[in-house]
């Protein structure tokens, strides 16, 4: 510092931390005008230029723009405005930077290749509504034109994905997981297959109950298979006898039915076709998207009482 208090570029510059050309710049820009020039005609700087080029230093390493921070220096626009702003713009980049992270992430995880990368990076930046119309559209295309029961067809098209506008990875991810699974045509066709099964049930009389019904016979199955699973009880013993008979008869009431062969050989045909892990795993994904409490896994418990109401059965 000259003994006029006065600094000049170069000592400026090494106080503030940048390079002597930004400092020029800066003067030049009118962010940081110099106080005065020496004899020779060399910039001159003050403590108020000081203070300046530190505030300009700090701005642009946050990110401002220099019109910006022109406009703070003028008073015209605020510190706590730039920083809204700012935070604003920031979770943007950050919500784009997961996008990329997303779909980097599910190519190295499923090996997938140039066509699949590129499908996934469109399902990964889908917006809100589309995303749930992408489900919308599975739903419809699978019970179009079925006698459906009106309480479990409303209860199918309310449960559609409601990512939230900062989501977690892992809810990312099972977004991304989802969206490749609905649109498998195999998946799609098992899906009509199992409502295909409900409409003509429903038609010929051999469907009844309703949606709460069928839930609590499901929550029964889950909780007495459950157990024998932890016991590790054969599904074809006699000590499996009691617990089916039970189940048998916790559904026929569900359904409305008499607990007979006929009814057990369309029990047992219609958990083969419900005891699908792919759409298990939909429900799963499901509920991680819209951060609700997942669902025990039915697969394995109804392998189990399916494999006990009948051996012979095929599919499992």
């Amino acid at each position: 510092m000259k003994d006029d208090g006065l600094y000049t570029i170069g000592q400026v510059a090494r106080l503030a931390g940048v390079p002597v050309p930004t400092v020029r710049y800066y003067s030049d820009e009118g962010l940081v005008p110099p106080a005065g020039r020496s004899a020779g005609g060399y910039r001159l700087y003050d403590h108020d230029a000081l203070d300046r080029l530190e505030l300009v230093r700090t701005l642009r390493d946050l990110g401002v723009e220099i019109a910006t921070i022109t406009r703070v220096l003028a008073d015209t626009q605020t510190l706590a405005e730039v920083a809204d702003g700012q935070i604003a713009a920031m979770e943007d980049q950050i919500q784009t930077l997961r996008v990329r992270q997303a779909v980097l992430r599910y190519a190295t995880t499923r090996r997938t290749g140039t066509a699949g990368i590129a499908r996934v990076n469109r399902l990964a930046r889908l917006p809100a509504e589309r995303r749930r119309q992408l489900v919308a559209d599975l739903v419809a295309e699978a019970t179009r034109g079925l006698d459906m029961e009106p309480a479990f067809a409303a209860h199918l098209r309310s449960m559609l994905p409601d990512l939230p506008d900062d989501p977690s990875a892992e809810q990312f991810d099972a977004w991304l997981e989802l969206a490749h699974l609905v649109g498998d045509p195999h998946f799609r066709e098992s899906v009509r297959e199992a409502f295909e099964r409900h409409a003509t049930d429903r038609s010929s009389g051999a469907e009844h109950g309703d949606h709460e019904s069928w839930a609590r016979a499901e929550q029964a199955a889950l909780d007495l298979v459950g157990r024998a699973l932890a016991d590790g009880i054969p599904p074809v013993s006699a000590l499996a006898r009691p617990i089916v008979n039970e189940l048998v008869a916790v559904f026929a009431q569900a359904h409305r039915r008499s607990d007979d062969a006929g009814f057990r050989l369309w029990l047992a045909e219609r958990i083969r076709i419900g005891a699908d892990p792919r759409v298990s795993r939909y429900w799963q994904l499901l509920a991680v998207i819209n951060g609700t409490p997942p669902k025990p896994d039915p697969v394995p418990a109804a392998r189990w009482f399916l494999a006990a109401l009948d051996p012979r059965v095929p599919g499992l």
